[in-house]
C-alpha cells in the first residue's frame, strides 16, 4: 500500500493533476506513505526528489536495537498508558520503515501550504461487526475522533483523558511513529 500510493502520486504528478488533490486520506500501509511524505515542506512541489529520497531510506540500513528500545523506553516513561501499540510502534514500524520519526501532525502541517490536507485513517475492528455504519476513525493535523459518532478532540490532545468535555489528564501528543 504505502509502495502503492507513492506510485500513484507519482503518475498523478506526471499527468499534471497532483496540483487538483485538496485532501489526501488513507489507511494501513498507505498512512506510511503519507507520514513519509508530510515530512517534507511543500511536498507536492517537489515529488521526485521525495519519493527517491523514500526509496533510498527503505534501501538503507534499519534501525539499531539500541535506538529502538530508547524509543520503547521513552515511550514506556513519557506516556500514563503503556500498551502493545508503543511495542508495535518502536519495534516493528521501525523495522519497515527505517527511522524513527517523532514529528508530529501538528508540526508537521504549519509547514505543508501547498499540499493536500492529510486524513489518516483507520477501523474500528470490534465495532466492524455490529450494524450503523463504517466505524472510521480518522487523524488530521486538527482534530482525531469518530466519524460516526462525531466524537472528535484536537490532535495535539489525541491520548490525553477527558471528563465531559474537559481534559483532566493533558499526554504529550504522540509522534508519527506512533501513528503509523
Amino acid at each position: 500500500a504505502m509502495v502503492g500510493l507513492l506510485g500513484s502520486l507519482v503518475q498523478l504528478d506526471k499527468a499534471g493533476l497532483l496540483d487538483c488533490i485538496l485532501y489526501l486520506s488513507g489507511v494501513s500501509g498507505s498512512t506510511w506513505c503519507m507520514a513519509s511524505l508530510y515530512k517534507d515542506p511543500d511536498w507536492s512541489t517537489k515529488l521526485d526528489t521525495v519519493k527517491d529520497k523514500i526509496i533510498k531510506r527503505l534501501s538503507g540500513p534499519r534501525v539499531s536495537l539500541t535506538d529502538a528500545l530508547a524509543k520503547l523506553k521513552k515511550y514506556y516513561y513519557g506516556k500514563d498508558f503503556f500498551s502493545l501499540t508503543d511495542v508495535w510502534a518502536a519495534m516493528v514500524i521501525t523495522t519497515y520503515m527505517k527511522e524513527i520519526d517523532e514529528h508530529t501532525l501538528t508540526d508537521q502541517w504549519n509547514q505543508h501550504s501547498k499540499d493536500p490536507f492529510p486524513i489518516y485513517t483507520a477501523t474500528d475492528k470490534q465495532s466492524k461487526q455490529e450494524e450503523g455504519g463504517d466505524p472510521w476513525f480518522e487523524i488530521s493535523p486538527y482534530e482525531a475522533g469518530y466519524s460516526l459518532t462525531g466524537a472528535f478532540v484536537e490532535t495535539s490532545s489525541f491520548g490525553s483523558q477527558f471528563d465531559k468535555g474537559s481534559k483532566k489528564k493533558p499526554q504529550p501528543e504522540m509522534d508519527m511513529l506512533y501513528l503509523q
